[in-house]
């Protein structure tokens, strides 16, 4: 189905795109150029030729087009199901003939067509601004082709955050995506550990600066690189931010799709195998785009680590499956497989997950890093494992108190995770664990501290408590899956409703 005929965004247009508001937006934005035309050249007098106002001309114009499409559209996007789950119509779109497909791309064209109509009717004042200011189209194509895809990608997680945004976090879901949006468009060049320049729809103004596509870009705040090292090499970071931007925004489309038209407690971002997949993406990323010889190689791996805490930790919770999902699966695949798995979920997705994720930044250390500094293979991977066998337990631990009776027990869960280390850590402080080094092993125990300070002087101390701490964490995995597979016995003992006897009919 093409676009034009799709009745989703036949719907936003008829609804956003109405004569009178038509004529009015169009005569605002007509009069607001005028303006803004007449006060750059009025105060611009005294300076010769019309090059340097037209390109300052330009320039605001592309600001107001930009924060139009990338923020305006954003924002209507994540307003766009969400108000309609308020207003209890968006059932009736998700039962229509529509694909999830057809149903997505009428909602992420149509939702922010009001802010695309805007967009060209400042199109008229920059083409001004441009043709006075004597820009290169290249320079020009490049800039509105990076505004566009890095917009497109926002309206996408927008629309996403809309899908999945419960009551009463609407607001904190525009703040989540106006501090991204911000966040990937300036601060990326200011990453110690990483060569890779702004992710953001608003790369493209700095992009309108660059006099030539090898130097560089200053301003009055920062100097933008324009080139990043992919693997050693050096690239342009124009088709880095293209490729980038267009990958993210088919993990975000297949998320939508898998969802648009489930019910709401049925959501699930990604299947497992998609799941692991976005995690290892997201690590070849890191892996690719990593300046090993900026640190050392402990502090490296750290560092990756401890930002696949934030990344497992959102696809586990996103994994974790309540009371009605497990009964649902254990009843659609009794006697198979699937029931086993059931009960031991989400160990295998989070151990396979977070063991690959560890080996790749191990494999990234050991072509990436500097050979005349000394490095331990097994050190890395010995790491790797205590990463793996930590954040495997916490999250058998979340499940199986997500299987609990209760109001809201996965988040008591969270909650009482989260007690319990600001617990361990207070108790630490006195008996100085991390004070005497032959007590830090001691730590290991109860809080990940071998990701960040195991190497061989550690080692040498106490390596049978190393081992011990190592092997108490997969034993604490198996206590957490026991008593998953408890609470599952009697989720499906309750669950089983036994058969009426026949009452006999005395004639």
């Amino acid at each position: 189905m093409a676009l034009w005929s799709n009745p989703e965004f036949i719907r936003n247009v008829r609804g956003q795109l109405r004569p009178g508001k038509v004529i009015a937006t169009a005569c605002i934005c007509a009069a607001l150029s005028i303006a803004v035309g007449f006060a750059f050249s009025y105060q611009s007098r005294g300076v010769s030729g019309h090059y340097v106002w037209g390109s300052e001309l330009f320039q605001v114009a592309f600001w107001l087009q930009a924060l139009m499409v990338a923020v305006g559209g954003g924002i209507a996007c994540i307003n766009n199901i969400y108000r309609e789950k308020e207003q209890n119509t968006f059932d009736y779109q998700r039962v229509t003939r529509l694909t999830p497909l057809e149903l997505t791309l009428g909602k992420l064209f149509g939702a922010p067509v009001f802010t695309y109509f805007v967009f060209l009717c400042l199109m008229p004042l920059a083409i001004f601004g441009a043709v006075l200011g004597k820009l290169r189209i290249s320079n020009l194509l490049a800039a509105y082709v990076v505004l566009l895809i890095g917009s497109l990608t926002v309206h996408m997680l927008a629309l996403l955050f809309s899908l999945l945004t419960v009551r009463g976090a609407h607001t904190g879901a525009i703040l989540l995506l106006l501090a991204l949006v911000w966040g990937t468009s300036f601060s990326a060049n200011n990453l110690q550990f990483f060569q890779i320049g702004p992710l953001g729809p608003f790369y493209s103004v700095q992009l309108l600066r660059q006099e030539n596509w090898g130097g560089q870009v200053a301003d009055a705040y920062r100097v933008t690189r324009s080139t990043d090292v992919f693997f050693g090499h050096q690239i342009h970071h124009l088709p880095v931010f293209l490729a980038v931007d267009v990958l993210f925004a088919g993990w975000f489309l297949l998320a939508l799709v898998r969802n648009i038209k489930r019910d709401q407690n049925d959501y699930e971002i990604y299947s497992p195998v998609q799941s692991l997949a976005f995690a290892l993406f997201l690590n070849l990323l890191f892996v690719a785009f990593m300046q090993w010889r900026v640190a050392t190689a402990i502090d490296c791996q750290s560092f990756l680590l401890t930002l696949n805490i934030i990344v497992f930790s959102c696809l586990g919770l996103a994994a974790i499956r309540n009371r009605q999902r497990m009964r649902r699966i254990l009843r659609a695949g009794e006697g198979t497989s699937a029931a086993w798995l059931a009960t031991v979920w989400p160990a295998p997705f989070i151990i396979a997950g977070t063991l690959a994720a560890g080996l790749l930044i191990v494999l990234g250390i050991g072509q990436g890093r500097d050979l005349k500094v000394e490095w331990s293979a097994n050190f890395a991977i010995l790491r790797s494992l205590f990463f793996v066998a930590w954040f495997a337990r916490d999250m058998q631990f979340l499940q199986w108190m997500g299987l609990r009776r209760g109001k809201h027990p996965l988040v008591m869960g969270v909650l009482f995770l989260v007690i319990s280390y600001v617990c361990v850590m207070i108790l630490m402080a006195p008996l100085k664990i991390f004070a005497i080094p032959e007590r830090t092993a001691f730590s290991a125990f109860f809080i990940p501290t071998p990701v960040f300070l195991l190497d061989h002087s550690a080692w040498v101390l106490r390596p049978a408590i190393w081992i011990a701490a190592f092997v108490a964490q997969w034993i604490l995995v198996a206590l957490f899956i026991g008593l998953q597979k408890q609470t599952i016995d009697e989720l499906n003992s309750s669950a089983t409703v036994p058969a009426t006897e026949a009452v006999p009919v005395h004639p």
